[in-house]
């Protein structure tokens, strides 16, 4: 889960579960105003998010509604961020790729890149099995794009052109579900996880 300042509420990406200490340390911090489900795979504990805070707007892809019929989406993500929100993230959704519909958001204030599933970074896995499945698909020990995206990409050239989209955004610092968060270099470390070519600035000094 990723907690996003909005002006003077939050925005909670990928809630996972949140006990009684976690939500008063939030609502201390200021209201959650919505809650996000970034594609259609990471909305599992949304409905208990939203019994926290019944008041926050839920926000997700078009076609969680199908998959998710107890939940009642306030605002599809297609349609864009609702106006306070949009002060102050910018989204970016990644055409092409229907069967997951991910959007990723970035926070202008700190430069972060909340990129759910686009990429991994389980740079230590733990576990056989674990090691097994990041290797299989390609992102076992480094920060890499699953292979799994070869399967929800039905538009290729629609899709880069998404991956160049959120390449020009300035970003510093790079947040997923799947691995540590890149503090340093996370531009030029994405470029090259999504396959585009670094600057050359950035290989003469040894980024990458």
């Amino acid at each position: 889960m990723t907690a996003l300042r909005a002006g003077r509420g939050f925005a909670l990406v990928s809630p996972t579960r949140i006990d009684d200490e976690l939500a008063d340390a939030l609502t201390a911090e200021g209201p959650v105003k919505w809650l996000i489900a970034p594609n259609l795979f990471h909305h599992l504990h949304i409905g208990e998010a939203r019994r926290r805070f019944p008041k926050a707007l839920l926000l997700a892809p078009r076609g969680l509604a199908k998959k998710r019929p107890d939940l009642t989406v306030d605002h599809a993500l297609e349609d864009g961020l609702p106006g306070e929100l949009a002060e102050h993230v910018t989204h970016v959704p990644l055409q092409g790729a229907d069967r997951i519909r991910e959007h990723v958001l970035f926070d202008r204030a700190s430069g972060t890149l909340v990129a759910t599933d686009l990429v991994f970074n389980v740079t230590k896995p733990e576990g056989l099995v674990t090691k097994l499945i990041l290797s299989l698909v390609g992102a076992n020990g480094c920060l890499a794009q699953s292979r799994s995206w070869r399967l929800f990409t039905s538009d290729g050239a629609r899709f880069r052109e998404s991956l160049a989209a959120v390449l020009e955004l300035p970003i510093r610092r790079l947040v997923m579900a799947h691995g540590e968060v890149v503090e340093e270099h996370a531009h030029d470390l994405l470029r090259q996880a999504l396959g585009f070519a670094a600057p050359p600035a950035a290989l003469t000094a040894g980024v990458i």
